[in-house]
């Protein structure tokens, strides 16, 4: 058994470090009057600022309010749902516009449970009750919050687009509160896509709103992980893997916080040869579905996390016919099919699952693990069209054919042949054929001048 990448660190030092270290604060339990003490200790509410928030103890609304994150944080879904339920049925005593976000708060947490119809009849109520001139911070909110619900649902394109349009008002109007939120789903909505220059910018600015102390630092360390692998392969996310899941507090908000969390550290941690990492994940996903077995996306988190380690083929086909989040489902199929070739089953049975994945991972526009697939389906002879690239305009440069484009939008970013072969699932000998034929058609010779004629083109 290799040797725990916990042991040393990569995320000891500079900016990402902030990504893992959550407030320590405990969740005051429903009724537990004497931990509203650790209300205080709170670090930021989630989005609003400290100069933003009412003052402690003044507004039942915003106790409630406070109690739903401080519950959420500690990685109590159910308890942070409930006070949020009970925090939109108050009435607020005096008027704070931090009230006013609670609903949009519930509905964060609803995305984050899977509940999506339960959150898209609140976010359209709320659209529908709207009266009076919104301030930006609320329209600002009402765009992330709802465009991360629409990503959710698997309504990419309208979903990241407006989550954009809220970003660019937070960033204006200085929200930065809210900026986390809508960070993660621009990150992953841009790395599911193949998209790693959008995706490592807004990793950038999750790193510095971390340094800052704002809230959701899980994920965020969770999405810089999965970049970090993306473009230099497990090896170099190894320390941000362990230091996500040798820390309890951090480990514990992922679970009810991102659902393929789970799988993707597992995966991760098989890769690494860290057993005991793949195992203190498995045991996380299983402790957060025993607390949640309302909620059929942790469960079937747990199942699909458990199902990589013991290579359960039932418990991963559990995990597919559990998940509410498509992309999830999608996930456990192709790593059930991966088990079913491990174990030499029946080839037609194998393609179905991964035909099913790839249907699944197109329709939500996750290019990149499309691409994945397709690969795979080659190797049972059985050939797929895939777009694996970023996101453009329909009529490609020079002529470019889409491998083409996006082989050379990641060469003009830096990215060497074994990178862009990495994230485009191809070979790195294939790469240099591609780029060969982009030179050709550019009439360039050179990776700079590529660079220089694609900045350009953009």
């Amino acid at each position: 058994m290799t040797s725990n990448p916990g042991n040393s660190l990569a995320t000891s030092g500079g900016p990402v470090s902030f990504l893992l270290m959550p407030a320590s604060a405990g969740a005051p339990q429903p009724g537990d009057r004497d931990r509203h003490a650790s209300l205080s200790r709170f670090p930021q509410p989630p989005l609003v600022g400290p100069a933003d928030g009412p003052s402690s103890g003044t507004c039942k609304a915003a106790d409630l309010f406070r109690r739903s994150a401080l519950a959420w944080l500690d990685g109590r879904l159910d308890t942070g749902l409930r006070y949020a339920a009970a925090s939109t049925d108050v009435e607020c005593d005096e008027s704070h516009e931090a009230c006013e976000l609670a609903p949009y708060w519930h509905i964060t947490l609803l995305t984050k449970a899977r509940e999506l119809e339960a959150g898209w009849r609140m976010l359209t109520s709320l659209e529908a009750r709207r009266g009076k001139p919104q301030s930006p911070r609320m329209i600002a909110t009402s765009q992330v919050i709802g465009g991360d619900l629409k990503f959710a649902m698997g309504r990419v394109d309208d979903g990241l687009a407006e989550v954009d349009a809220g970003l660019r008002l937070a960033e204006q109007h200085s929200v930065r509160s809210l900026l986390p939120i809508g960070y993660v789903a621009m990150a992953l909505g841009a790395l599911r896509r193949a998209d790693m220059r959008t995706c490592l910018q807004f990793v950038d600015k999750l790193a510095g709103e971390a340094v800052l102390g704002y809230f959701g630092q899980s994920a965020g360390a969770w999405v810089t992980a999965q970049a970090t692998e993306a473009r230099g392969g497990v090896d170099s996310a190894a320390g941000l893997i362990a230091g996500i899941v040798t820390n309890p507090p951090v480990l514990r908000q992922l679970m009810v916080s991102e659902p393929a969390a789970a799988s993707w550290l597992t995966r991760a941690a098989g890769k690494l040869g860290a057993d005991d990492l793949a195992t203190t994940t498995v045991t996380a996903a299983r402790d957060a579905s025993v607390e949640h077995l309302q909620f059929s996306v942790i469960r079937g988190a747990a199942l699909h996390s458990a199902g990589l380690v013991e290579e359960d083929a039932t418990k991963l086909l559990e995990a597919v016919n559990l998940y509410p989040d498509r992309w999830c489902a999608a996930s456990a199929r192709e790593d059930l099919a991966a088990l079913l070739t491990k174990r030499g089953a029946d080839r037609d049975n194998t393609v179905r699952i991964l035909e099913s994945a790839l249907s699944t991972y197109s329709a939500v526009g996750a290019t990149r693990d499309a691409s994945r697939v397709v690969n795979k389906l080659r190797d049972f002879g059985v050939r797929r069209g895939t777009i694996r690239t970023l996101e453009r305009d329909s009529v490609l440069p020079h002529g470019l054919t889409n491998t083409e484009f996006a082989v050379a939008e990641l060469v003009s970013q830096g990215h060497t042949n074994s990178e862009v072969g990495r994230q485009l699932f191809i070979s790195r000998h294939t790469v240099a054929f591609h780029l060969k034929k982009v030179y050709q058609k550019m009439n360039i010779t050179s990776r700079v001048e590529l660079a220089a004629s694609w900045k350009e083109i953009q």
